[in-house]
């Protein structure tokens, strides 16, 4: 048995509690990385310029208290990084046994890396590795590669690198590589120099699970700018909003979209990507996978803006406490559990903006201090309940808990448009 995975296995100590499977995914909300532009050439590029400044936010996040390094090293693990560290996408093409273990070691530089595990699906390929902390900066390596499909080097490409620190030096981590362009089912995976001397490893890589791709066939005229949708994909571990505008523009965190089912389920924003031509802006915007294959799906741009920031104090008495967001809607604190200085909400959400609205809570202590917050909030699966973890809470006396208060939302009707499916048999 590696020792990677025998230090893994060595955690099982106690069952998990539920509101741990949850909270400990560490994830990054939304990294948006900036195109590259050449006259010469028609074409969209996307960089990975953005790796190392995502590894330091996301360890910051991991090594944020004791209590929680602590929490970290009782977590079950049976063989998965994906489990321990993916997004809710990338734990659920894992559950559904979508990965392929690897096992590879592999030598970069002065570092030894173990690739665990990979899966791709269509959309973005996952790479687990593990690494030990024998110097200061333990992602030194992640400078210095780059990648290949099938021999030719990949340059359009976003990348999301979350890691957590195990026990004994121990680092796991994912790499969640976003190619532009469409990959074919099959192909080898090359892990290479940035100069392209060196092959480092190359992994024959599958697709697997089945995935919808549906083109969208209307246009239309937003702020002067003529707006076109290309296509909605349905994958096992992400749903992929595809549209172009014209002119380059860039209109992330102003233009953004609600993506709904039949039954109002709203799928909750985990990215998006921006590139551009010398005539155009293509955008994907990114959201979790639907849990089923959905009859129809409605998708509706909207404005979103916040004019000021709700304060309510958290003194628990086993009722719901109400927090009002603006007419948009409210959280409902549902429940409260405090251990080992971690105090993790379960809240309930009511409104019409979803992702806005569980995206900035944030705890303070009775002189204004803010809590370090663990994890971003994270959907149980099912429904509109989330759980949200703060760390280094000695106290729950006199909490206040703040979120935004939005401005009435603007609508995009004459832009909405909805996409009807046929499940597959």
């Amino acid at each position: 048995m590696e020792k990677w995975e025998q230090q893994l296995k060595e955690q099982v100590n106690r069952p998990i509690p539920e509101n741990m499977d949850i909270f400990m995914t560490q994830t990054l909300n939304e990294l948006t990385t900036q195109h590259k532009y050449k006259k010469s050439r028609k074409r969209l590029f996307y960089t990975s310029t953005a790796i190392a400044a995502s590894l330091a936010f996301t360890v910051g996040m991991a090594s944020l208290s004791p209590a929680f390094a602590d929490a970290v090293k009782s977590i079950p693990i049976i063989g998965s990084v994906f489990e321990l560290i993916g997004e809710d996408g990338v734990k659920r093409g894992s559950k559904l046994g979508l990965s392929h273990k690897l096992n590879q070691k592999v030598r970069i530089g002065d570092h030894n890396v173990t690739l665990t595990e990979i899966i791709y699906d269509g959309s973005n390929i996952n790479l687990g590795w593990i690494a030990s902390d024998y110097d200061r900066n333990i992602y030194e390596f992640m400078n210095n590669i780059g990648f290949t499909v099938n021999g030719k080097f990949i340059s359009d490409y976003t990348a999301n690198a979350p890691a957590l620190k195990l026990e004994n030096g121990t680092y796991g981590g994912l790499l969640q590589i976003s190619p532009k362009d469409k990959l074919p089912d099959k192909f080898t995976l090359g892990m290479v120099s940035r100069d392209k001397k060196t092959t480092y490893v190359e992994i024959p890589v599958q697709r697997q699970g089945s995935y919808l791709t549906l083109p969208i066939n209307k246009s239309g005229i937003w702020n002067n700018i003529a707006l076109n949708y290309e296509r909605l994909s349905l994958y096992p571990t992400t749903t992929e909003l595809t549209l172009r505008l014209k002119d380059r523009v860039n209109v992330i965190g102003i233009l953004k979209f609600q993506v709904r089912d039949e039954d109002g389920f709203v799928l909750r924003t985990t990215g998006n990507q921006v590139a551009s031509d010398e005539n155009s802006s293509e955008y994907k915007y990114l959201f979790e996978p639907f849990y089923s294959v959905p009859t129809k799906v409605t998708i509706t741009p909207y404005i979103s803006s916040v004019y000021t920031t709700s304060k309510t104090n958290l003194e628990w008495k086993g009722r719901p406490i109400t927090v009002s967001q603006g007419e948009v809607g409210s959280i409902i604190v549902l429940d409260q559990q405090w251990e080992n200085d971690q105090l993790t909400i379960t809240f309930d959400v009511a409104g019409e903006r979803i992702n806005e609205q569980v995206s900035d809570i944030w705890l303070y202590d009775r002189i204004g201090n803010p809590f370090p917050r663990v994890s971003p909030p994270i959907r149980i699966e099912g429904g509109d309940k989330y759980e949200v973890t703060f760390s280094n809470v000695n106290s729950t006396e006199s909490i206040q808990i703040a979120t935004p208060v939005f401005n009435p939302t603007k609508y995009l009707r004459d832009l909405e448009v909805t996409v009807h499916l046929e499940k597959p048999n």
